[in-house]
């Protein structure tokens, strides 16, 4: 009996010990980088959907029991509603991490990996080997990925293209290589003024694109693109947002097909709007050269006619 009591004990001890991780992530930004990293030593949830800002969740009565079960919490710094959230689920003992500042570019999103390896680590110090292997993994992904998107960034020349942007999206744009003449914040807080200052700005500067953020709403940037004649191009910040952006690196390597499909779209349509100019200054050449043949000719028929009359 006692013999089947020690079994019993040490399989309960095992199964603790090979029990997962349970982190909650305040939004899918946070949470698929921790799956990088944790992969089968953690389990992992979001609490925000991936198409709404962070600041402005809802919670419900099922995050309660999520923050009451797990053992750290990973958040951005913007969710106002977050410590009322652990205080009603009455877990003292959460581990919470700030992973602060943006994270859509691949430098900065690395920087998280980082971030976030030291924090598994921290809580759970016997797969710190494991965490540190994965993270090296995530980061060499994202650095190929990084160099895949310059390579075909830079034969389009686009530090030559000027834009405007939502302010959450200016690392990424600028990362890009393009010129940021002007940017703004969520379109909530935005004054008529301040509409009509972008407006002003991206006629002055030609701008080309006006690049708005998914989770900040789109229809205003919609209409300042119509009125500037520039294109309307949407990015995400938030992976599974859009269809094929499960992860960060598929988040980074939307964006960037985003813009660069655009850039190769308008330098087509400029491309052909160029050779209508060409064919239109020539046959504006040739209508010149026929008038002024023309008139030579009539000239000429003057000048006989008189010398005719005259003879």
């Amino acid at each position: 009996m006692k013999k089947e009591i020690v079994i019993l004990c040490i399989l309960l001890v095992s199964q603790v010990q090979d029990s997962p991780l349970t982190v909650v992530c305040t939004t899918t930004a946070l949470q698929t980088l921790v799956k990088e990293v944790g992969q089968e030593k953690v389990d992992v949830i979001s609490l925000v959907q991936p198409g709404v800002c962070p600041a402005q969740f809802d919670v419900r009565p099922s995050h309660v029991q999520e923050m009451g079960n797990a053992s750290l919490v990973l958040y951005h710094g913007v969710e106002p509603w977050l410590e009322d959230l652990i205080t009603a689920s009455q877990n003292e003992d959460v581990e919470k991490v700030l992973v602060e500042g943006p994270w859509n570019t691949p430098d900065l999103a690395i920087k998280k990996i980082e971030l976030i390896q030291n924090a598994l680590s921290q809580v759970d110090p016997e797969n710190a080997l494991f965490y540190k292997t994965n993270a090296d993994e995530a980061v060499n992904t994202i650095e190929a990925l990084a160099d895949s998107i310059q390579k075909e960034a830079e034969p389009l020349s686009v530090d030559t293209i000027p834009v405007l942007c939502m302010d959450w999206l200016k690392s990424f744009v600028e990362w890009m290589g393009f010129t940021v003449v002007g940017s703004y914040p969520p379109p909530d807080t935005l004054s008529l003024k301040d509409v009509n200052d972008l407006i002003t700005t991206g006629r002055t500067y030609k701008a080309v694109m006006v690049i708005d953020n998914l989770q900040s709403g789109t229809e205003l940037g919609g209409e300042i693109a119509a009125q500037i004649d520039a294109y309307h191009v949407v990015l995400t910040n938030f992976p599974s947002a859009v269809p094929g952006t499960e992860t960060i690196p598929d988040m980074i390597e939307y964006n960037a097909g985003q813009l660069l499909t655009t850039v190769i779209q308008y330098q087509e349509e400029k491309g052909r709007i160029s050779e209508l100019e060409s064919e239109l200054k020539k046959e504006r050449e040739k209508k010149v050269l026929f008038e002024v043949f023309s008139a030579l000719l009539l000239v000429v028929c003057v000048v006989e006619a008189i010398y005719l009359r005259r003879k």
